[in-house]
């Protein structure tokens, strides 16, 4: 892994607990989750065709994600929880090449 993948990598990281701590609200951080998609879009150029992905980049995503998704059950309007979950959704099959299945 290069410096680079390595530093946003560690980024993500940072930016989870800005999105993590709201979500225990039920509130979306806006702002965090707008710099997470900017931080992955840059991923997404740097691993290209990479057959392995970090495992600390999936679990941070997968914990986002499942957040997301579970405190949206939580709350009567969705409607700031659902553009979230599916522009993560789409990111994650980007990067990991497979599809999301709802169990």
């Amino acid at each position: 892994m290069n410096d680079r993948l390595a530093a946003l990598i560690l980024r993500i990281d940072t930016i989870a607990t800005e999105i993590l701590e709201p979500l225990r609200l039920k509130t979306i951080n806006e702002a965090a989750l707008l710099e997470l998609y900017e931080v992955l879009d840059e991923i997404c150029l740097l691993i290209g065709h990479e057959r392995q992905i970090d495992r600390e980049l999936a679990s941070n995503l997968f914990l986002i994600y499942s957040q997301l998704v579970t405190q949206s059950n939580y709350v009567y309007d969705k409607s700031l929880f659902v553009p979230h979950i599916g522009k993560l959704q789409g990111v994650i099959r980007k990067l990991f090449g497979g599809t999301l299945q709802k169990v």
